[in-house]
């Protein structure tokens, strides 16, 4: 998978769980959407893993200090390939 494959990924799951929140906020009991919002959020949690372990961290707050800062030493994020 591509760099930017594996973003869109990560960002269509943040989507779903933005979008899906925000149903819940006026339909706090619907198990439907309670079980949606779920699994989406397994599926979100696995796709930034995976983007992390190949591209490197997608937050500074993610980021391994033990070497240094190596936050700047990688792409930025939003940095895609042309």
């Amino acid at each position: 998978m591509t760099r930017e494959e594996a973003m869109r990924q990560v960002q269509m799951y943040d989507f779903a769980l933005i979008d899906t929140g925000l149903f819940l906020d006026t339909h706090p009991t619907n198990r439907e959407a309670l079980d949606f919002y779920a699994s989406t959020r397994m599926r979100y949690l696995q796709a930034v893993e995976e983007y992390e372990q190949q591209f490197g961290p997608l937050t500074a707050q993610d980021t391994n200090t033990d070497n240094g800062w190596a936050w700047v030493e990688t792409p930025w994020p939003w940095e895609m390939e042309d």
